[in-house]
């Protein structure tokens, strides 16, 4: 029988003091859930509780397929099931969710879902549901908010829900408040090797190309991606508002793309955001920007397979020597797979970066009329 699971923030930092825990409190006692299931059933097998600790990745692959493919749909009522099979056949996604068990895909399942509905009370409560699950989708809130009626309202409302459910988790389980807080917002301004432009810097670093900043200057880069989400607001909504159903997608694309780029550090599950909403974009008004969708999924897994060494260390569950396996694979690359793995990175800032000047060219056409209802409620 496997130990116990920690239902405590007691110990926050890892030796080498980064947070090991930063996420709200859905998670890991959605986890410690799991793991009483698998104690219930009593079977000491430890491919039953991996097995069981996998299926909300699952669920939120297919369910994340499903509501784009509605939305889709909605807008396009002759797209075919292609947009769900992209999805649920992707490498990427598979890789992140039910290999790696990464669980942004349901953080994002409500995002879309609040796509496809007009009342506002819905949307901001599926926005808020969004943010507990994991605090990324944080980001759409103001433009969800001001897409209807009651704007205050529906934002008091995508930020309440996951403030209050976080709150009465810690105070019911007891767990130091303070140390919940410290641990959260030491992921706000975390930085290190990633996906985003500011991760470039710490390549240079890794490399002596540059020596090692000053821990406040980082610090201070850590938070630049917060301003940088305030200009982009205010540019999407002269550019696009939020009031259609394309310029609000639009708009988180917008958001998206901008903290991929200025977020300290961008992690390979984090491109479940960007992918999911292009892949309606793309499926919906801009079917010429396929070889977008194809390019950003290229890229992340190009990095997903460097910054992992060939996924060697996921095969941990059945294979004992993975970390002999992974060294030799290390010494035999040498610096072939660092280089790849920081190109795969600049790759990807530069789609993003063009990305963002597409949406921006395509300000103020002619389908950004104001629509009556959100497309996902018209042919219901």
């Amino acid at each position: 029988m496997l130990p116990p699971g920690p239902w405590s923030f007691a110990s926050i930092y890892s030796p080498s003091s980064e947070s090991t825990i930063g996420y709200l409190p859905f998670w890991p006692v959605l986890l410690g859930g799991i793991y009483d299931l698998y104690s219930l059933v009593g079977m000491n097998n430890q491919y039953v509780y991996y097995f069981l600790l996998k299926q909300p990745m699952i669920v939120g692959d297919v369910l994340l397929g499903y509501t784009v493919l509605r939305y889709v749909r909605a807008n396009r009522p002759e797209a075919k099931n292609t947009v769900l099979a992209l999805w649920l056949l992707s490498p990427y996604t598979i890789i992140i969710s039910s290999v790696w068990g990464m669980f942004d895909s349901l953080a994002m399942v409500p995002v879309v879902a609040a796509l496809l509905t007009s009342r506002p009370g819905f949307r901001a409560g599926l926005e808020g549901l969004a943010i507990w699950i994991k605090s990324i989708p944080l980001i759409f809130a103001v433009p969800l908010a001001l897409s209807g009626p009651r704007k205050l309202r529906s934002l008091a409302i995508s930020l309440a829900i996951p403030a209050l459910g976080s709150l009465g988790i810690i105070v019911a389980a007891g767990w130091p408040i303070m140390t919940a807080v410290a641990t959260l917002n030491s992921t706000v301004a975390k930085g290190g090797q990633s996906l985003s432009l500011l991760g470039i810097f710490f390549y240079l670093i890794q490399f002596n190309v540059v020596s090692a900043w000053q821990p406040a200057l980082l610090t201070v880069l850590g938070y630049l991606w917060i301003p940088a989400e305030m200009v982009t607001l205010w540019l999407a909504s002269r550019w696009h508002g939020f009031t259609t159903s394309k310029g609000l997608v639009q708009s988180l694309l917008l958001c998206t793309i901008t903290f991929m780029i200025f977020k300290a550090q961008v992690n390979e599950q984090y491109a479940v955001y960007l992918l999911a909403l292009t892949l309606i974009d793309v499926a919906v008004w801009n079917p010429g920007r396929k070889w977008l969708y194809v390019s950003i999924t290229v890229a992340v897994m190009a990095f997903l397979l460097m910054n992992n060494v060939f996924l060697v260390r996921f095969t941990a569950p059945v294979n004992p020597g993975w970390i002999s396996t992974e060294n030799t694979l290390v010494a035999m690359t040498g610096e072939f797979r660092p280089a790849v793995e920081q190109l795969s990175s600049l790759v990807f800032v530069a789609l993003n970066v063009l990305y963002f000047r597409m949406i921006y060219r395509d300000r103020g056409s002619a389908s950004q009329a104001v629509d009556p209802q959100p497309a996902g409620e018209k042919r219901e």
